[in-house]
């Protein structure tokens, strides 16, 4: 019997494209740290599977030694699958790994007891206006041996007496598919496409404003729904923070809302089989417009400072584990040059001088004082426009070399407290720590995950304490 199961991976992020085409498979190779490398990461493809129109599977191979991101109809949209693992008992055997057609069949079972459902949801508008009526949902329930592709069609609640999206007409929020498995791919998988990347409107939006001239045939949403009424309350409104997450009027013309819709979406991906249920979750993004620059702090820092945060406080885990944190202190070292290399930091620090003046002068502090937090304009390189940029950029590419951070923290002890900005603190002003003039989600200057940073002050304590017991 099967007794286990589960979806890999637990979580997936699709990324919208309007290219009928899906992005090539690719995986990261060996950061290029050559003396006149990039110091980026080096983007290697891979073997892609390709779904046809009735469900059959095959495989690509790459084309040369690059990876297509965009073709002539735009951006190639990231179409993820998901695939169902366990783990059973045949014969008094246990094993476990990808659930496959032979794994039914050694139960008596077929695709068709096989049971999908994707249910999958936009609330941008319902999580400001808190009207149900607001909501978009999609869900397709699909069985194993259903391969055409089934469209995901966002609509408002049936009950709704206001809703965005009137009926009849709906937001397209992707497909899913079924891959017939094979003798050369037997696997049970479910492939998601996102949507295009487009953006709706209510049908009187050019009336209202020029600003957002959208086709006719993204205007169909309904002026008479809450989302198009809505006003920011307050400021900032936290449902709106940071400032200019949703489309409206001037603040002089009451900051209405134009009421427009994008087709990002997130939702639940659930499998059925027998008495066993699995799910996994899938998150729709826009493209990745610099997939060789990865960020400095990611989803797998958030979660892993969730559950593993407590760890680098031990009195004996850098001791314990010395080559790993030098590789994840150097892996976040590298991370942070290629953020830099993505950041116009010049901009930012302009923004944030801007913000930490309005700041000052909301609570009626010094606006010189606040000024000088930030980095003064820079004195232009030669043949260089963005100053503050390149001098971030080439300070950053000497800090992969794991040598040369322990020599930086032996002369200077402090360096970390100094120049890193520490988490989840009430300091709202930008200054000169790192990351620079980078703006959270919270619309606090941004910071590195808890673990990251204790990580970080753990390891330059050791490197001191080397240095003490090696004198």
């Amino acid at each position: 019997m099967i007794d286990k199961m589960w979806l890999y991976p637990p979580l997936a992020f699709a990324r919208l494209g309007p290219s009928p085409e899906p992005c090539e498979n690719y995986r990261y190779g060996p950061n290029d740290l050559t003396p006149r490398g990039t110091g980026k990461t080096v983007v290697l493809p891979a073997p892609s599977l390709v779904v046809a129109d009735d469900g059959t599977v095959t495989e690509r191979a790459p084309q040369g030694n690059r990876v297509r991101f965009k073709d002539e109809r735009g951006w190639r949209p990231i179409c993820p699958f998901f695939e169902v693992h366990g783990s059973w008992v045949i014969d008094g055997v246990r094993d476990d790994g990808r659930i496959t057609t032979e794994v039914l069949d050694a139960f008596g079972l077929t695709l068709a007891d096989v049971r999908w459902k994707v249910e999958v949801a936009n609330l941008k508008a319902h999580q400001c206006t808190r009207a149900e009526d607001d909501r978009i949902d999609a869900t397709v329930e699909v069985a194993g041996n259903q391969h055409e592709r089934r469209p995901l069609e966002g609509r408002s609640p049936q009950t709704a007496a206001r809703p965005l999206v009137p009926p009849g007409r709906h937001v397209p929020l992707g497909s899913v598919q079924i891959p017939r498995p094979s003798a050369a791919f037997p696997e049970l998988r479910l492939r998601f496409t996102p949507a295009a990347g487009l953006v709706y409107g209510p049908t009187n939006l050019l009336e209202r404003t020029d600003r957002y001239p959208l086709p006719a045939e993204q205007l169909f949403l309904s002026p008479n729904s809450r989302w198009c009424e809505f006003r920011a309350a307050g400021n900032p409104d936290p449902r709106t923070a940071p400032s200019g997450l949703f489309a409206g009027a001037s603040a002089q013309d009451g900051g209405v809302s134009f009421g427009l819709v994008d087709d990002v979406c997130d939702g639940l991906v659930t499998v059925t089989v027998g008495e066993l249920t699995a799910r996994a979750r899938i998150v729709v993004t826009p493209p990745d417009f610099a997939p060789d620059r990865r960020p400095f702090t990611s989803l797998a820092d958030g979660l892993t400072d969730r559950v593993k945060r407590a760890e680098v406080r031990e009195p004996t885990y850098i001791s314990e584990n010395q080559q790993l944190t030098a590789l994840e202190v150097r892996d976040l070292f590298e991370r942070a040059l290629e953020a830099m290399d993505s950041v116009n930091v010049d901009a930012q620090n302009q923004r944030a001088t801007g913000e930490n003046i309005d700041n000052a002068q909301d609570e009626g502090s010094p606006i010189a004082e606040a000024r000088a937090r930030t980095f003064p304009t820079p004195v232009p390189l030669a043949g260089i426009t963005l100053a503050l940029t390149e001098r971030g950029r080439r300070k950053h590419r000497r800090f992969p070399a794991l040598e040369v951070l322990e020599d930086l923290i032996r002369e200077q002890p402090n360096f970390i407290q100094q120049f890193v900005r520490p988490p989840a603190t009430e300091d709202r002003w930008y200054d000169r720590r790192m990351p620079v003039a980078v703006r959270g989600s919270d619309a606090f200057p941004m910071h590195l995950t808890r673990r990251q940073y204790d990580l970080l002050v753990a390891w330059a304590r050791s490197v001191r304490a080397n240095v003490q017991e090696g004198s």
